[in-house]
C-alpha cells in the first residue's frame, strides 16, 4: 500500500514484485496507492482499501460509519441463489423389462437382420406360412429402419421460438450515465430518439455519440471511449451501430455496422470499460412466420453478439431487436430490458409485447405432403468439398438428373475427378465449375450457362470458411474472408435466382448461429445471416430452408479429430453424413424454413454453455432434460494428490499444485508439455474460453477432491493465482464459535417476530411479494406442473368416482420447487437429487429468514437457536423406484421427517432444539407454538419456526377426489354460499422468533409480536377427520388466556377457512361464539383467509396466514378474501359481530395495538390458534447521512455476486427510505462475507446504484 499524494512507486513495485514471485510459492502481489490526484482524497483512499478487500485482505470498515448514533440496520434483499433443477423420475414412468418387451425386442431384432428363421421362431409360425413372411420381411425391415431413423433425427431437431414476456409489475428503474453509440449518418434515426427517451424517462442520463462507421479504428476508438468515460464510469452502453447495414467501403462483405461493432467490443476491452454493452437492431429477427424481417444483414450482429456473450461474458448486456414501426410502448419495453437484474439477453420488441429467444425441440409431425424430389439441375456451392460430395452422392442416389458443382478450385480440387466419375456411374450428369460465389459476376455467368432444357430448380449453398480467432484478435481481413463465402455468396444466390422457379433453396448454416460459439464470432455472424435470409425469402413467398448443423463426423468444419474432440468436450457429438442428409430430406419434405439439427449431449452442453453466463436460451430444455448430478462436479474428498499435499511443506504444496495446473492446461489446449503454459500468463491469453474452463475445473476437482465453481479460472486468471487459490482452499481451517448459555424468561413474555421469509404460489418469493399478491386480489391458482413426471392426461377425469384420477387440473403450485442451489450449501448433486424438495426449500428459506432478520452465518453457528419445522406430505421417496441405485446412501437422510429440521440445524450450526412437527394442516402454527414455549422456558435464545409442503406426487388430488373434497373449479371460496371444496397448494414459510426483551437488547428489528398461543385436540368427535366446534372454541379461549386478552381486544382473524361446506360453518360458529361476543357494532371481528388466493398450502398454511397478517398490521390494511359471492347460509351470522372481508378494510391505529388471531386445524384433530400483536413503535431513527460510503457485496460464486448486485440495485432504486449510510452499515453488519467480493464506493444513492449496475 503506497502512502502519498499520488502513485509514484505502485506500478514499478507491482512489476518488480510480480517478477520476484513468479514461479515461487508466494502469492501474486497486489500493490495499490492510498491517494491519487485524479480523485478526492476520501474516495481514492476508500477505493484503494476496496481493492484490498476484494483481494481477500481483512479491512475494518466500521470507521466509515458514525459511532454515535450507530446507524440503524434496514431490510435488504436476500441472497441471490444460483439454482439448478433436481427431481427424481417417477418409478411409474420407468419401463420394466417384461416378457412382452423381450418378445418385442426379439421380433424387431430379427426384422432388422432380415433373419427369416429367427422371425418365424419368435412368431411360432408354421412352416407353410414362412413364404408369406419372406415376402413381407423386406418391407418390415425398411419400415423399422425408417422408424428408428426418424426417432434419432427427431431427437436432433431444434428450432428458435420466441416467448412473450409478462409486462413488468412496476416501471423499470435505470440510473447513471449510458453511452448511446450510433453511426453518424443514422443520428436522426427514430430508434435513437427511442433509446434516449427510454433512458431519460426511467432515471438514466443518456450520452449520445456518433461514430463514422466507415472509418472506425480500434486505437482511435479506445481514445474516444477513454475521453467519454473520463468523468465517470458509464452504467451501460447502448449500440445502434448495427443499423448501418451498407457495405464497409474497404470490405464489401462486411456491413459497416458489424465492422464498427467488432471494433467497439475490442476497444471496450482495451479501455477496460466494465459497463454492459447492449446491441440494438431493427427488423433483424422474425418472432413468427408473418413477422416482417426487412433487414437480414443486421442479423449478423446477432450472431456476432452470441459469440461476444461467451467471450466477454462480464461486459456483455445483450441483443434487442426493435420493431419496424416504433410506437409509444417501445421505450418502456426497452427500458425494462435494460433494467438491472433482468435476465433476458436476446429479446425482440413488437407492438404486441416483448419476446425472448428460446431454443425448443422441433420433432416432425407425420408427413402429409409429397416428398421433395430433385429435378432439373441442382447447384451445389462448395460442391467438391466434404459436405458437397456427400450431398452430391445423396442426390444422385435419389434420382437427381443433373448436378452442377461449384467451388473455388473446380475440377482442380482434390478428388473432384473421382467424384465426377462416381456420380456419373450413378446415372447423373455432372458439371464442375471453378467459381467464387462471392464474385457476383462470375456466379451470374455460371447460372446463365445452365441449359434451359435442364433448368436450375434447386440451390444448395454449402460453401463456407471459418476462423478461430477471439474477438479481441479479430481483424477486418478474416472477418471479410468468412463473410464473403457464406453471407455474401448467399446474398448473391438469392438475388440471382429469386425470379427462377426453384423447388428448394437450401442454406447450410451452423449451430454457432443458434447458440453462438467462443472463437466463432465471424462464423456465427455469417451463419446467422443465412437463417435470417431464409426467413426473409419465405416472407416473399420464395422457397428457403436454412439448417443450422451440429458437427458432421467426417466433413465440414469439424472433419478432423482435434475439432471433433473440441466439440465433444462441449457436449456436441458428430452426426453421421448418411443420417444428416436424411434429416435434410425430411426438412425439405416438411418445408422447414429454419431448423437446428445437432446431436446435443444434455449432460454436458448446458454446463459448458452457461459456465460463465447464465442464459435463458436453453431454459425450455434444461428443466426437463439436463441431469443435475452432472452440472456440478462432485469429486471424492480423498485423492492421491491430497495425500501428497498433506505430507508436503507449504512451498512444496504450491509448486505441486502449480505443476498440476500447468500440465492439465497444456493437455486440454493440445500443447506438448507444461512448459508451454507460463505461470503468470492469463488463461484467456493462453486460449481458454468458458467451455475449456469447465474441463480444467472438472479435472482439478477430481485431482483435489474439492468442489470447484465453474468460474474457477476466471476468478483466478493465471496458473499461479489458481494454484495459490487451490492451496489456500485445501489447507484452510474453520474457526469454532462458542455457544450461548440459555436463560429462562417470564412465561407470559411476548415473543417477537424478528425475521420472515417465504415462497408461495403466484411467484411470491418474499413476504412483500405475498402481501402485494393479496392486496392486488390476485388468484395464484395455476395448472399442474409439467416437470414432475406426472401423467397429466391420464390423471384427469371429470368423474369423482373414477379410480386413480383427479377431477381438477389446477392448484396453488410452486412451479420452481425442483430448483435448488446445492453448491451454496455444500451438497453434492447426487445428494440434492435424493433430498425431498421440502428439505431444500426449507434450507434456502431459512437462510433468507436469517438475512431478513439481519443475522449472518458466523453469528448463528454454535448458537442456541432452535428449529421447529412443520411438514406432513413426504411422498418424494416414492419416486426413487428403479433409480434408487443412483442416489443410494442419501435416500434415508433425504426423506426422513426428523431430518427436515435436523438438516437446517446442521447446515447452520444451530445447537438449540430441532423438532419436526406433523399435525397435518396445523403443523406450522403448532411449530410456532412450540417455539414460543421453548423460548420462554429458556431452551433456546432464537427459534426458527414454520412449515413447508411440496406435492411430489398427485396423490392428494386423487385421494380427495374420491372424497369429493376438492372445489371443481379449483377456487377456494371461504365462508361463501358458493363454497364447494378446498384447493390444494404448496409453499414454505418461516419466521424467526426471539423473546421481546432479547430482541430489544440485541437491536433486532421487531416485525410483530406473538402475544399468545394454544394447541389442543378434538378427542372423540363425529369422526377422526371431522372438525369439532367446541374444541375450536376451547383453543381460541386458551390462546386468549395465554395472551391475557379479551376477545374484543382482537380486531380480526385469519381463518383456517378452506372453502368446505362442512368445515367453514363449524369454524364460523366457533368464532361467533368467542370473538363475536361482547363487541360494539362499529368494531366487528373481520374474517378472511389467504387460501382464497393461494390455496391450502397444508403444512405451510398457518404460517402463510401469519406472514400475511404481519404485513397487514405493518400496512394498516385488512385485505379482502376472494371468491365470496355472499356469506354461507349454513351459519347464523346474527349470533355475533363477525363480518367477512369481501372488500379491503382500513385498519387505523387506535388506543390499543392492532391484533389478529390466526387459526389452523389439522385433519388429525390437532387445533392451533395464535394471537399476533402490532410491533411496538421503534424509536424514530436519527438521520444518518455522510460522505463517501463503501457498500460491501459478496457471494459464493461470481454469478451469485452479479445477482446480489443486481437485486440490491433494484431495491435501492425502488426504496427511498434507507440512506446510503444505513444500507452500507446493514451490508457490513448483517451479511455474511464470501470469497467473491465487490465494493461499491460513492457519496449518494444514484452513484452507488450505478456502481451496482455496472
Amino acid at each position: 500500500l503506497e502512502l502519498g499524494p499520488d502513485p509514484v512507486l505502485a506500478t514499478a513495485t507491482q512489476h518488480t514484485l510480480s517478477h520476484i514471485t513468479t514461479g515461487t510459492d508466494r502469492p501474486s502481489p497486489l500493490v495499490t496507492a492510498t491517494l491519487t490526484r485524479k480523485q478526492p482524497e476520501v474516495q481514492a483512499f476508500t477505493r484503494s482499501l476496496a481493492r484490498l478487500h476484494t483481494a481477500g485482505t481483512t479491512i475494518d470498515w466500521t470507521p466509515w460509519y458514525p459511532a454515535v448514533p450507530t446507524p440503524r440496520t434496514v431490510e435488504l434483499p436476500t441472497y441471490a441463489f444460483q439454482r439448478q433443477h433436481f427431481w427424481l423420475a417417477s418409478s411409474e414412468t420407468a419401463t420394466a423389462v417384461t416378457e412382452t418387451a423381450q418378445a418385442d425386442r426379439a421380433f424387431w431384432e430379427a426384422v432388422e437382420r432380415e433373419d427369416l428363421e429367427s422371425l418365424a421362431a419368435t412368431l411360432d409360425s408354421p412352416a407353410d406360412q414362412q413364404p408369406m413372411l419372406s415376402a413381407v420381411l423386406p418391407t418390415l425391415s425398411a419400415w423399422r429402419r425408417q422408424h428408428r431413423e426418424q426417432a434419432v433425427i427427431d431427437a436432433w431437431r431444434y428450432r428458435t421460438t420466441w416467448k412473450q414476456l409478462s409486462a413488468p409489475v412496476a416501471p423499470a428503474a435505470l440510473s447513471g450515465t449510458w453511452l448511446v453509440l450510433v453511426a453518424s449518418d443514422q443520428a436522426d434515426h427514430p430508434a435513437v430518439a427511442t433509446v434516449v427517451q427510454a433512458l431519460t424517462t426511467h432515471g438514466a442520463t443518456p450520452l449520445p455519440h456518433a461514430l463514422d462507421v466507415r472509418d472506425v479504428h480500434r486505437g482511435e476508438l479506445v481514445e474516444e471511449l477513454t475521453r467519454l468515460t473520463l468523468d465517470s464510469e458509464p452504467t451501460g452502453i447502448v449500440s445502434l451501430l448495427a443499423l448501418a447495414q451498407e457495405p464497409h467501403p474497404a470490405y464489401a462483405a462486411v456491413p459497416a455496422g458489424l465492422g464498427a461493432t467488432t471494433a467497439l467490443v475490442q476497444a471496450l476491452g482495451d479501455a477496460e470499460v466494465a459497463a454492459p454493452l447492449w446491441c440494438l437492431t431493427q427488423g433483424a429477427v422474425a418472432i413468427h412466420p408473418a413477422d416482417p424481417l426487412p433487414s437480414p444483414r443486421q442479423a449478423q450482429t446477432w450472431g456476432f453478439g452470441r459469440a461476444a456473450a461467451l467471450e466477454h461474458s462480464r461486459r456483455w448486456g445483450g441483443l434487442i431487436d426493435l420493431p419496424t414501426v416504433i410506437d409509444h410502448h417501445t421505450a418502456d419495453r426497452l427500458a425494462a430490458l435494460l433494467a438491472p437484474g433482468q435476465p433476458e439477453d436476446q429479446a425482440a420488441i413488437r407492438a404486441t409485447g416483448t419476446y425472448a429467444r428460446r431454443l425448443s425441440r422441433a420433432p416432425l409431425p407425420p408427413a402429409h405432403r409429397l416428398p421433395w424430389q430433385p429435378t432439373g439441375t441442382t447447384l451445389i456451392t462448395g460442391g467438391t468439398g466434404g459436405l458437397g460430395a456427400h450431398l452430391a452422392r445423396w442426390l444422385a442416389r435419389n434420382g437427381a438428373p443433373h448436378l452442377h458443382l461449384a467451388s473455388r478450385r473446380g475440377s482442380d480440387a482434390p478428388g473432384a475427378t473421382e467424384l465426377a466419375q462416381e456420380l456419373t456411374d450413378l446415372g447423373t450428369t455432372v458439371t464442375i465449375t471453378a467459381c467464387d460465389v462471392s464474385d457476383r459476376t462470375a456466379l451470374h455467368h455460371l447460372i446463365r450457362a445452365i441449359p434451359a432444357e435442364h433448368p436450375l430448380t434447386t440451390v444448395i449453398h454449402a460453401a463456407g470458411a471459418s476462423n478461430t480467432e477471439l474477438i479481441a484478435d479479430l481483424s477486418p481481413e478474416p472477418l471479410q474472408h468468412v463473410l464473403e463465402s457464406k453471407a455474401l455468396g448467399a446474398a448473391h444466390l438469392h438475388e440471382l435466382t429469386k425470379e427462377l422457379d426453384l423447388s428448394a433453396f437450401v442454406l447450410f448454416s451452423s449451430g454457432a448461429a443458434s447458440w453462438g460459439g467462443s472463437r466463432q464470432a465471424a462464423y456465427a455472424a455469417s451463419n446467422t445471416y443465412l437463417d435470417a435470409l431464409a426467413e426473409h425469402r419465405r416472407l416473399q413467398g420464395l422457397p428457403a430452408t436454412s439448417i443450422a448443423w451440429g458437427p458432421w463426423s467426417d466433413a465440414g468444419m469439424a472433419a478432423d479429430e482435434t475439432a471433433l474432440s473440441f466439440y465433444g468436450r462441449r457436449g456436441l457429438s458428430p452426426i453421421s453424413p448418411d443420417l444428416a442428409v436424411a434429416a435434410l430430406h425430411r426438412a425439405l419434405n416438411h418445408r422447414d424454413t429454419t431448423v437446428t439439427i445437432a446431436d446435443i449431449d444434455w449432460d454436458k452442453f448446458p454446463a459448458t454453455f452457461t459456465a460463465q453466463r447464465p442464459s435463458p436460451l436453453l431454459s425450455d430444455l434444461i428443466g426437463s432434460t439436463v441431469h443435475p448430478e452432472d452440472s456440478r462436479h462432485a469429486p471424492s474428498a480423498v485423492t492421491p494428490l491430497r495425500q501428497q499435499l498433506d505430507s508436503s511443506t507449504p512451498a512444496e504444496q504450491h509448486q505441486l499444485l502449480l505443476d498440476q495446473v500447468q500440465s492439465l492446461a497444456a493437455a486440454i489446449l493440445g500443447h506438448a508439455g507444461p512448459d508451454a503454459i507460463p505461470a503468470t500468463q492469463p488463461f484467456q491469453e493462453l486460449g481458454f474460453d468458458s467451455l475449456t474452463a469447465v474441463e480444467l475445473r472438472n479435472q482439478l476437482a477430481t485431482l483435489t477432491g474439492i468442489d470447484l465453481p465453474p468460474s474457477l479460472i476466471f476468478d483466478h486468471p493465471t496458473p499461479h493465482a489458481l494454484a495459490a487459490h487451490l492451496c489456500a482452499d485445501i489447507t484452510g481451517q474453520q474457526t469454532a464459535v462458542a455457544a450461548h448459555a440459555p436463560t429462562a424468561a417470564a412465561l407470559d413474555e411476548p415473543i417477537a417476530i424478528v425475521g420472515m421469509a417465504c415462497r408461495y404460489p403466484g411467484g411470491a418469493r418474499t413476504p412483500k411479494d405475498l402481501w402485494e399478491l393479496v392486496v392486488a386480489h390476485h388468484d395464484a391458482i395455476t395448472e399442474m406442473p409439467t416437470d414432475r413426471h406426472w401423467d397429466l392426461n391420464a390423471l384427469f377425469h371429470p368423474d369423482p368416482d373414477h379410480s386413480g384420477t383427479s377431477y381438477v387440473r389446477e392448484g396453488g403450485f410452486l412451479h420452481d420447487a425442483p430448483a435448488f442451489d446445492a453448491t451454496f450449501f455444500g451438497i453434492s448433486p447426487r445428494e440434492a437429487l435424493a433430498m425431498d424438495p421440502q428439505q431444500r426449500l426449507l434450507l434456502e428459506t431459512a437462510w433468507e429468514t436469517f438475512e431478513n432478520a439481519g443475522l449472518d452465518r458466523d453469528t448463528l453457528s454454535g448458537s442456541n437457536t432452535g428449529v421447529f419445522a412443520g411438514v406432513t406430505s413426504q411422498d418424494y421417496l416414492s419416486l426413487t423406484g428403479d433409480t434408487a441405485s443412483d442416489v443410494e446412501g442419501y435416500v434415508a437422510t433425504g426423506n426422513i421427517g426428523s431430518v427436515v429440521s435436523g438438516r437446517v440445524a446442521y447446515s447452520f450450526g444451530l445447537e438449540g432444539p430441532a423438532v419436526t412437527v406433523d399435525t397435518a394442516c396445523s403443523s406450522s402454527l403448532v411449530a410456532m407454538h412450540l417455539a414460543a414455549q421453548a423460548l420462554r422456558q429458556g431452551e433456546c435464545t432464537l427459534a426458527l419456526a414454520g412449515g413447508v409442503t411440496v406435492m411430489a406426487t398427485p396423490g392428494a388430488f386423487i385421494e380427495f377426489s374420491r372424497q369429493r373434497g376438492l372445489a371443481p373449479d379449483a377456487r377456494c371460496k371461504p365462508f361463501a354460499a358458493a363454497a364447494d371444496g378446498m384447493v390444494w397448494g404448496e409453499g414454505v414459510g418461516l419466521v424467526l422468533l426471539e423473546r421481546l426483551s432479547d430482541a430489544r437488547r440485541n437491536g433486532h428489528r421487531v416485525l410483530a409480536l406473538v402475544r399468545g398461543s394454544a394447541v389442543n385436540q378434538d378427542g372423540t368427535s363425529n369422526g377422526l377427520t371431522a372438525p369439532n366446534g367446541p374444541s375450536q372454541q376451547r383453543v381460541i379461549r386458551q390462546a386468549l388466556a395465554n395472551a391475557r386478552l379479551t376477545p374484543s381486544e382482537v380486531d380480526a382473524v385469519e381463518a383456517h377457512g378452506t372453502g368446505t361446506t362442512l368445515g367453514d360453518p363449524i369454524e364460523a360458529q366457533a368464532l361467533l361464539a368467542t370473538y363475536g361476543q361482547e363487541r360494539s357494532h362499529d368494531r366487528p371481528l373481520w374474517l378472511g383467509s389467504v387460501k382464497s388466493n393461494i390455496g391450502h398450502t397444508q403444512a405451510a398454511a398457518g404460517v402463510a396466514g401469519v406472514i400475511k397478517m404481519v404485513m397487514a398490521m405493518r400496512h394498516g390494511l385488512l385485505p379482502a378474501s376472494l371468491h365470496i359471492d355472499e356469506p354461507t347460509p349454513n351459519v347464523n351470522w346474527s349470533e355475533g359481530d363477525v363480518r367477512l372481508l369481501t372488500e379491503p378494510v382500513p385498519w387505523p391505529e387506535g388506543e390499543q395495538p392492532r391484533r389478529v388471531g390466526v387459526s389452523s386445524f389439522g385433519i388429525s384433530g390437532t387445533n392451533a390458534h395464535l394471537i399476533l400483536e402490532q410491533a411496538p413503535h421503534p424509536v424514530a431513527p436519527v438521520s444518518t447521512v455522510g460522505g463517501v460510503v463503501p457498500w460491501l457485496v459478496s457471494a459464493h460464486s461470481a454469478e451469485a455476486l452479479r445477482g446480489q448486485a443486481a437485486t440490491l440495485a433494484e431495491h435501492v432504486c425502488a426504496e427511498d427510505d434507507p440512506t446510503p449510510v444505513e444500507v452500507g452499515w446493514s451490508l457490513l453488519k448483517t451479511r455474511s462475507l464470501f470469497d467473491h467480493r465487490a465494493v461499491i464506493v460513492g457519496e449518494n444513492r444514484q452513484e452507488l446504484a450505478a456502481g451496482l449496475q455496472a
